[in-house]
């Protein structure tokens, strides 16, 4: 635990020195978004049936800018051998960079949250559950984008094939809090919306799971 949280602290740490990545995807998704709610035009009705959509899209294009992130800084500097070289099990080198790029994604989506509640009328009234949605997206997303850029980290072209495996495997997560997410904004009972929690729950759990049982074989490949 002590190495996880040290790895996930030291890359953020650097990841904020620089600013250029973090800066960078917040200003482009606000200009998006901007973009988008000037397009979607000026009714409210159909601004804030669009929100849900526009939110998961633009955390899904964050996540892919943010996501070779986790293993980028290991290879310009040369560090990610040190890493597979310190005694004991790999895993927490997947659990420590998932970690860095849950709080990165995490921190994003609320920022997302707060412009898309402004730009599209989005009801915040249920907003413990707009975090909780937010929380079990991120995390489903940041564990197959963490194993991916694990996986590229070595190849050239990585920003290019990351995103192009990440998305079909991260369909079911955005599917599930789009309809979470758009559930809410119409203000349906959460007790009508539980099948939809319980499946984002189940695939955090089982993507989690099998990439941490299958991160350190990759790493030996």
């Amino acid at each position: 635990m002590q190495r996880i949280l040290w790895l996930a602290w030291r890359d953020l740490v650097l990841e904020f020195r620089g600013r250029t990545g973090i800066l960078s995807a917040v200003f482009f998704l606000a200009v998006m978004l901007f973009i988008l709610a000037m397009a979607f035009g000026p009714s409210p009705q159909a601004l804030r049936q669009a929100a849900p959509g526009v939110l998961w899209v633009a955390l899904a294009f964050a996540g892919s800018l943010l996501a070779g992130r986790a293993f980028g800084l290991e290879v310009e500097d040369g560090t990610l051998d040190e890493l597979l070289l310190t005694p004991g099990s790999r895993e927490w080198i997947y659990f420590g960079k998932l970690l860095f790029q849950f709080t990165l994604l995490l921190g994003v989506g609320l920022a997302l949250l707060g412009l898309t509640a402004g730009l599209f009328y989005l009801p915040m009234q249920s907003w413990p559950w707009y975090i909780l949605t937010l929380l079990l997206g991120s995390l489903g997303y940041a564990a197959i984008s963490t194993f991916y850029a694990g996986m590229l980290a070595r190849l050239r072209g990585r920003e290019v094939l990351l995103p192009l495996l990440l998305f079909p495997l991260v369909i079911p997560v955005v599917l599930a809090a789009v309809r979470l997410t758009q559930g809410l904004a119409e203000g349906l009972p959460i007790v009508e919306l539980a099948d939809w929690l319980r499946l984002l729950l189940v695939f955090d759990v089982v993507y989690v799971t099998l990439c941490a049982v299958i991160f350190p074989y990759m790493l030996e490949g």
